[in-house]
Order: C-alpha cells, then sequence, then structure tokens
C-alpha cells in the first residue's frame, strides 16, 4: 500500500472596501489535507482540515472497500520544490500601501465609489507519498477587485478595475482608474462598422475551445472538434498550450495527480492545427496519448480531467510579439471591462452581451460605450479575425486578446 499526501495551504489578508475605505480586515490561515492510499488497482481517499492525522489515513484506507479504481503508476521518486514568492511585504505595510491606493483615488474621483476586495494571498501546495515523490510550489500574490459605482448612478455598479500580480503595484492600479474613469462621463457611439477589432481575453471568448480540448470528448468523438484532430482550422498565429509555467500565478508546475510537463508547458493547438487534447493519467492511458498533467481535484477528491478546480486557467494563448498599439495600428478597437451570459453553439457560432465597455483609440481609452453584443462564428473568430495575444499585458495587467467581431 503506498500513501499520499495532498495538502494546500492559504495564508489570506482579504481588505473590505465599502465607500472607498476599508472597512474590516480578515485574516485566515487554512490548511486542507487529502490522504490518499493506493492498493491493488484501488484507490481509498479522505479529507479533513488541518495536517493530515492518522484518524484521516484510516478513514482513506476505509474508503478502499469502495473500490474505485485507480490502475496507473503513482508518481514517484521525484523532487521539485518551486518558490514564486517576489513580494516579501508584511501584513502592516500591505494595509498601508492598500490605505494609501484608496485615499488617492478618493481625492481624485470623488464622485465615485469604490468597493468590494483587496487581498494579499499566499499559497504553498504539496503533493508528497512514501515513495519519494516530494513536490512543493509556494506563490505570494494580491488580488485587487474594486467594483466602481457614480455616485449619481442607479445601477448596482457600473464599471471595474481588477489586477491580479506578485507586487502590490498601486502606481498600475491607480492608472488603470484614472485611464476608465476619465473617460468614463464621455459617453460615445457604438462605431458603425459591422466588424471592429475587440480586446478581451480569452476565457471570455475561447470557452468552447477550451470544452472542445478536453482529451476524453476529443478521442471519444464528442468534442466539437470531432473529427477536426490534426488539422489546421484556425490561424497560423493562433498557438494554446496547457501552462504551468512560472507566469502563471497560484498554478503548481505539477497537476493533482503529481504529472508534470516538459518545461511546464505542453502545446495543444499550434500555429491553428489541433494536435492534442489536455489529459490526465486516465486519459492518456486509454487512448495511448500523451498526458498533458491536467488532472484536477479538491484535496478530498480522487484526480481526475473533471475534478474541481478552473482548468481554464492552466490553458493559455501564446502571446505574439506585437504591442497592443501595434496590432491595432491606429484603428479603433471596443475594450471589454464587463462581458457575461454569452454562449457558443456546437457548431461555433457565439453571442455575449457587453455589459461595460470603452472605446480605444490611438493607443488609449476615450469614452464609455452603451451596451451592445458582439457574436461571431470561432472558426473565424481564430482563424481569419483573430489579430492575435498581446506582447504586453495592456489588459488588467494580463495579455489581451484582440480580434474581429460583429457588434450590435
Amino acid at each position: 500500500m503506498i500513501r499520499e499526501a495532498y495538502i494546500n495551504r492559504m495564508k489570506e489578508i482579504a481588505l473590505n472596501v465599502t465607500q472607498t475605505r476599508i472597512d474590516s480586515i480578515r485574516k485566515k490561515d487554512i490548511t486542507k489535507s487529502g490522504c490518499r492510499v493506493y492498493k491493488d488497482g484501488y484507490i481509498g481517499v479522505s479529507g479533513s482540515l488541518g495536517e493530515p492525522t492518522e484518524e484521516t489515513w484510516n478513514e482513506a484506507i476505509k474508503n478502499l472497500e469502495n473500490k474505485v479504481p485507480y490502475n496507473f503508476e503513482v508518481c514517484k521518486d521525484r523532487k521539485r520544490r518551486r518558490d514564486l514568492r517576489e513580494c516579501n511585504m508584511s501584513s502592516d505595510e500591505f494595509l498601508k500601501k492598500a490605505e494609501e491606493l484608496l485615499e488617492i483615488i478618493r481625492s481624485e474621483f470623488p464622485n465615485f465609489i469604490f468597493s468590494n476586495k483587496i487581498k494579499s494571498i499566499e499559497t504553498e501546495i504539496t503533493l508528497k507519498n512514501d515513495v519519494g515523490l516530494e513536490y512543493v510550489n509556494l506563490d505570494k500574490y494580491y488580488q485587487t477587485e474594486l467594483i466602481i459605482k457614480h455616485k449619481e448612478s442607479v445601477n448596482v455598479f457600473d464599471t471595474a478595475v481588477q489586477r491580479c500580480e506578485r507586487q502590490f503595484d498601486i502606481e498600475a492600479i491607480v492608472k488603470d482608474v484614472r485611464d476608465y474613469l476619465t473617460a468614463f462621463d464621455n459617453i460615445v457611439e457604438i462605431p458603425k462598422e459591422t466588424k471592429i477589432p475587440v480586446i478581451s481575453n480569452f476565457y471570455d471568448l475561447g470557452e468552447k475551445v477550451i470544452e472542445g480540448l478536453n482529451g476524453n470528448d476529443l478521442y471519444k468523438g464528442t468534442s466539437i472538434f470531432n473529427n477536426k484532430l490534426g488539422k489546421e482550422v484556425f490561424s497560423k498565429d493562433f498557438t494554446v498550450y496547457v501552462d504551468r509555467s512560472e507566469e502563471n500565478i497560484d498554478i503548481p508546475f505539477f497537476d493533482a495527480e503529481g504529472s508534470v510537463i516538459e518545461n511546464d508547458r505542453f502545446c495543444l493547438i499550434q500555429n491553428g492545427k489541433i494536435n492534442f487534447g489536455y489529459t490526465d493519467k486516465k486519459t492518456s492511458a486509454e487512448y495511448n496519448i500523451p498526458n498533458t498533467a491536467a488532472a484536477l481535484a479538491n484535496y478530498d477528491e480522487v484526480p481526475s480531467l473533471y475534478g474541481q478546480g478552473m482548468v481554464e486557467s492552466r490553458i493559455k494563448v501564446k502571446s505574439g510579439d506585437k504591442t497592443l498599439s501595434e496590432i491595432l495600428n491606429g484603428k479603433e478597437a471596443i475594450y471589454t471591462v464587463i462581458m457575461s451570459g454569452g454562449d457558443c453553439t456546437n457548431e461555433g457560432d457565439f453571442a455575449s452581451p457587453v455589459q461595460m465597455a470603452y472605446l480605444f483609440k490611438d493607443g488609449k481609452i476615450v469614452g464609455r460605450l452603451p451596451e451592445f453584443s458582439v457574436y461571431g462564428n470561432i472558426y473565424e473568430m481564430f482563424g481569419e479575425d483573430y489579430l492575435g495575444q498581446t506582447a504586453d499585458r495592456c489588459y488588467f495587467g494580463e495579455h489581451a486578446i484582440v480580434l474581429n467581431m460583429n457588434i450590435k
């Protein structure tokens, strides 16, 4: 019998913001431990808060009686520790900087109300067993999520600013606020073109692409990309990969099964050609294809391709070598801020309302747009209409995806 511990520790300081002021502070330090035992092709799992206890191990052993199959080699004789923490700011320093940020935006924009959360989060994810596996991934980051409402607005909120970075860069956050709110009162018309470049992120526009790359569905023939494996169906500039590199925040270099990939990245779509789907051990073995380290699991779950987690955050688009300004080359564009409620058919037809967006012109945000909708087909959106992923982090501190879309 092999015993394996999957331990997630999170230390968080959450500043609750109301009326552009910090009204409360919440601190937590939570450890969640998953105990796994492997024997005779079966797995038993049990979880508990805190460090693993003998009681939790005994419960995991008892759960072997449920006969949950796990006929895969357990990762062993491997050690790696990756520490991505960049900022050693104390809780007092974090609070002081957050108050400084709020003081700046409160004084510069007295007609707006800021609320929600500013967080400092530190994580440690460990996977170790008694056959020589010991993986540890440490990270620390600052998550700013401020929703903004004009004092005279009847809406619950009007716009938002968000950033998630390893440095608490208040200058960058203030710049975002200035860019958005300076243009907020300048209400402009929707451009008359039927198609216009849209600046957004891959997850809002490409959820169906990510869904279609699920390896189990792709190789079973139930994916929207059925019969498209090995074919070039997107732009030659469009490359997608599983990404566990240090560029990602709070994504360990190993998946929930302990699988890893060379250089922490695995290409799924290369230059528009669908080469692979993302997989776990089970899917890899069943279809005799590479394991892309995409298994997910909560601390007390059996790992699988459908486990709890955000697979989207591990699927990335390769950035190009052009900045946003270089991609647009003087063209007007729509800079989306809030886009939700969209859907995509199995034929690839995508549509979504855009609740908040700005007009982007000559390298800057120039005015606020009324609500509208965008639509297109994913094979065109990421094909002939694909303009690229920016080299610069110009969209909420992240790379932006830019593509021509129909608007109405």
